[in-house]
Formats: structure tokens, sequence, C-alpha cells
């Protein structure tokens, strides 16, 4: 009797052991990860060591791509292969987004952003685990999700562009050499923005109606802007519109002040500030001013803002039966 037990004891063991190889060597994903070293107050790169481990330990095919300067994310984006399963992108938005831009049309390879960053805006709307071994299950068997994608001319984008001061405040950032890290690093861009700053009129047109005055103006797909300010509460990655936040005001201390109330979330109760949705924007001003797309400078205006919907594919936890 005993020994029958342990037959059917043993027998039972190794079905559980075949079966869990048989389910792994399923699973085994070809995953390439880019990462940008200088994300996170260089953090990114310990955290995207451990996340490599615990794939390859796991027999998961990983390739690990470091980038050393803006645009190498986009170079080795544009080399993607076939093959590849899955893109995680250890990094901030601004890593993201230079992948984004490196990929090809269609987009068929599933990309998880692995937040690095400061805001790490699309992790967080997309509520992407932020320590490795939480990621491990999205990665393997996430639920893919379509978003929507913005395009500015050429440029690509998945959360925001805007043209304004804080457009303003991303040229001057790009202009000089970065001090301090975390919205730290924001701080003498902003102060500088402020003596820079000029008030112009911008006419913003959306789905071919009649042009709306305004001192700013964001276009996003996201809530939050920067992490921490809320223009659009409403506002959802896969709605098929843009929500579009228009600024009124006529000062620039105003303008600020429209800032202090997203932070406090209250920006609906003020007058100069007005929100529509829409497809297609253009934005022309009496004189170029700069414009911004997930917090990189590309430029002035004028511009044009179209919509992609359900674009891109992302991964995404699984919702429970």
């Amino acid at each position: 009797m005993a020994n029958w037990r342990a037959d059917i004891l043993t027998s039972f063991a190794a079905a559980r052991k075949w079966m869990r190889i048989t389910v792994k060597q399923a699973h085994v994903r070809d995953i390439l990860i880019i990462a940008n070293p200088v994300a996170g107050k260089g953090k990114s790169v310990q955290k995207t060591r451990v996340l490599t481990d615990l794939l390859r330990s796991r027999n998961h095919r990983v390739e690990v791509f470091i980038t050393e300067k803006p645009g190498d994310a986009t170079t080795r984006a544009r080399s993607v292969g076939s093959s590849c399963d899955r893109i995680v992108i250890a990094g901030g938005d601004g890593t993201v987004n230079e992948v984004l831009n490196g990929l090809e049309e269609p987009f068929s390879i599933p990309i998880v952003h692995f937040a690095a960053g400061t805001a790490n805006q699309l992790a967080h709307h997309l509520k992407t685990p932020k320590k490795p071994a939480k990621l491990i299950p999205l990665i393997e068997d996430g639920a893919i999700r379509r978003i929507d994608m913005g395009l500015v001319g050429a440029h690509r984008f998945l959360l925001q562009t805007s043209a304004g001061f804080d457009a303003l405040v991303t040229k001057v950032m790009a202009e000089q050499a970065r001090i301090g890290s975390g919205y730290l690093a924001y701080a003498m861009p902003i102060i500088k923005a402020i003596f820079h700053h000029g008030l112009t009129d911008i006419d913003v047109q959306i789905n071919g109606g009649d042009a709306k005055r305004a001192r700013g103006v964001i276009i996003t797909k996201v809530s939050h802007y920067g992490g921490i300010f809320v223009f659009c509460k409403s506002a959802s990655m896969d709605t098929g519109a843009f929500d579009i936040c228009l600024f009124h005001e006529r000062s620039l201390l105003v303008h600020l002040c429209s800032f202090l109330a997203a932070l406090l979330r209250l920006t609906p109760y003020v007058p100069w500030i007005s929100h529509e949705r829409g497809t297609h924007v253009r934005i022309q001003a009496s004189s170029p001013i700069p414009v911004q797309i997930d917090g990189t400078y590309i430029g002035t205006t004028p511009i044009e803002v179209q919509l992609m919907p359900q674009a891109v594919p992302v991964l995404v936890a699984r919702q429970p039966p």
C-alpha cells in the first residue's frame, strides 16, 4: 500500500514538473530592452540588470541596448526585427517617445514602459508595475491594448503636445546643460522661460471649425501633465479623441496660476481655461512660438496635429475573469 502511494506521488510530481517545463517553453519570448542610463538618477541600469536576470532565468531570450546619447533609442528601434516579441523601455517618457518615433508602421510589437524617469506618465496611466519581479507576468502574458497616437507633422506622441510657456521651458532645457535631476532639473529653465516668455496670440482650429483665440494650448491623451498637474481629468489613451485645454489669460502671472490650479485639480473652475475635444487641430500664432511633444522640444508654430486611433499596442495586466 505504501509503495502504491509512493508511486502515485512520484508520478504526480513528475507530471507537475513536465507541465511547468512545457508551459515555460511555450511562453519563451524574444525581448528587446532599450534602457536610458541617465534616467532615474542613474538607477535605470541597475533595475534593467535585475529585470534581465529574471527574464533570462525563465529562459527568455533578452537583448539589452543601453543608449549613450539622445536619438540612440530611435536609431535602435528602427532596426527592430520581426522576431522580436516585446520591447521593454527602461527610462522616462522621453525615452518612450524616442522609441515610438523609430518603430516601423503598422505597429505590431507590443511595448512595455519600465518606469525609470521623472514623470513616467505612460507607465502611470497604464498602471504598469514598477518593480522588476512584478513586471515579469505582464511581459510574459500581459493583455495587448491598443492606444491612440498623435502626430505633429512627422513627429509621433502618446501623451501630449503643447504650444506656449511650457513648451518654451522644454526649449530652454534643450539648449542648456542639464542641472540637477528629476523635477529639480526644471527649476532653472522655468526661471529663464519666465524672463523670455512673450504673450502671443494663438489661433486654434479644431476639426475644421472656427479658430479660437488663446495664449497657450495643451493637446493631451492623458489626464496628468508632467506627472503632477491635472488639466483634463477625463482624458484617456484610447478614446479616439484629443482632450484640448485652451488658456485665455492675459498675463504670465495668471498663466502660472493656471498650473497652480492644475496642481490642486481645480482647472474646471478656472474661468480663463476652456476645454474642447477633437481629432484634428491646427495651431498658428502671430509670431512663431515653441512646441513640445511628450516633454521634448520639436520646433515652433504653425503646426497641424492629427490623431491615429488605436495605433500602438501596449501590454497591460490581464483582468481576472
